[in-house]
């Protein structure tokens, strides 16, 4: 393995044996199926990992994606050292430190100070470093005199809490997170995230499982998609992130128009597989390069299933002139133009709709218009435009989609149906007059000086 990879797996298969009952499962794992040579083993093998190559490099932060039982946990168990390969080669540059599972090393009868120790010797921490680490944990936990209490009368969340701080305080070569941020209330959420960060900047190497799509750009510079126990796609976060949101909601979406339930279609590897095709040809068309100049990592993506009629022919960011934009000032006005085709004769109902995103993925704003209709000939454009008088936001980077429905209540949002939706597609720039100001957004406030000895 090169020097500079953490981490490097070679045609690496993992095989289970699905066995009819668990007597059948004891006598093959004890080996005593040969006493009964007149009767074959009752099993069926499963492929959870099928050829997979990976290298991740020292210090790289790398979001695995993808849908449940495609293989992930697998992986990163094979990484630790927990399983062991069917085949191929897994190898890790030094050694795993932490496997971030909350709750490893914890015991209901031990107070949380005691739990803290013992959970903290158990992840590998050295007796030096041990006395900083636990006030880390406790500082960080918040808990209070609670902090001498059995675990057992803690609430889920209290746990939650005292679990993760815990799993993140010590900093290891590779940390291997696999569903675990988000412990506790909102408040401790946005801790937790804020800790994450750090450990994720810290030069260690990351691998982080989630099916938070906002984590995975958050913390992650580098993605891979696993389907069906193979690696479908890998690269940069955001173009992995939009190939697999199109994916998912693709086979949402066809398996109600099939009239399948969920289970049925989750089965039906024949179908998986097409759409699977679809979508990664699709991720990889040219087809929608010249649809706007101002196209996101991984292109444009472009949901399907949805109503025929309209179609988004054209994005732009214009100014009060229509002058093209491609960097907006803080403080000045622009507009979003989305240009609409008709792909047949009809009046239709629409409304149209921008999500704006930071650059890691967070929600920043969303605008839905209100309800036309449009009376169109075959072939003929309509042109809609989202004005910002006076722009709010800070420095930065952001994504956004657009898209135009045919039926849209922001109360039940799954009965919407949409002609047309293009994912984090499209992406500007914003420059303040501050250019270190870190400020996501400047909302209008008037200062109003009262004077001394002001009688409120």
């Amino acid at each position: 393995m090169h020097d500079s990879n953490a981490i490097s797996l070679v045609g690496v298969t993992k095989t289970y044996r699905l066995y009819g009952s668990l007597k059948e499962q004891a006598l093959d794992v004890f080996g005593l199926n040969r006493l009964r040579f007149w009767k074959r083993s009752s099993y069926v093998t499963y492929p959870a990992l099928d050829g997979i190559d990976l290298e991740v490099k020292r210090g790289e932060r790398l979001g695995v994606v993808g849908r449940n039982g495609a293989g992930k946990t697998t992986l990163l168990k094979l990484i630790t050292g927990n399983f062991a390969p069917t085949s191929g080669l897994v190898r890790v540059n030094g050694t795993v430190q932490a496997l971030m599972q909350t709750g490893l090393g914890f015991h209901p009868e031990f107070t949380g100070h005691e739990n803290i120790r013992s959970a903290l010797v158990y992840n590998g921490l050295s007796h030096e470093g041990l006395k900083a680490a636990i006030e880390d944990v406790i500082a960080f936990a918040e808990l209070g005199e609670f902090i001498d209490q059995p675990l057992k009368t803690y609430s889920q969340g209290m746990q939650a809490r005292l679990m993760f701080a815990a799993a993140t305080a010590i900093q290891p070569d590779i940390i291997i997170i696999d569903e675990v941020l988000g412990a506790g209330d909102a408040y401790f959420s946005a801790r937790s995230a804020r800790r994450m960060q750090k450990l994720a900047t810290s030069g260690c190497t990351l691998l982080l499982v989630s099916h938070s799509m906002q984590q995975v750009l958050q913390f992650c510079d580098r993605a891979i998609w696993i389907e069906g126990g193979r690696i479908v796609k890998e690269g940069e976060a955001l173009a992995v992130v939009k190939a697999y949101e199109e994916f998912t909601q693709r086979l949402e979406r066809e398996s109600t128009t099939r009239g399948d339930t969920t289970r049925s279609i989750l089965h039906d590897k024949e179908f998986r597989e097409a759409l699977l095709r679809r979508v990664l040809k699709a991720s990889v068309d040219n087809g929608n390069a010249d649809i706007s100049h101002y196209t996101s990592i991984g292109g444009v993506s472009r949901w399907g299933g949805g109503e025929s009629g309209l179609r988004i022919d054209s994005i732009l960011i214009v100014d009060d002139c229509r002058r093209e934009l491609h960097v907006v000032k803080t403080g000045q006005p622009f507009i979003f133009e989305i240009g609409v085709v008709a792909e047949e004769a009809g009046t239709y109902p629409c409304f149209f709709v921008i999500l704006l995103f930071t650059e890691d993925g967070r929600w920043v704003t969303r605008h839905c218009s209100e309800g036309y209709h449009l009376t169109l000939k075959t072939g003929e454009r309509y042109v809609m435009q989202l004005r910002y008088p006076e722009t709010l936001l800070g420095n930065g980077t952001y994504s956004f989609s657009a898209a135009i429905y045919k039926s849209l209540d922001l109360h039940r949002l799954e009965s919407a149906r949409f002609y047309d939706l293009l994912s984090r597609s499209f992406e500007f720039k914003v420059v303040d007059s501050l250019r270190d100001d870190e400020s996501l957004f400047h909302h209008p406030a008037a200062w109003i000086p009262r004077g001394q000895g002001f009688d409120v």
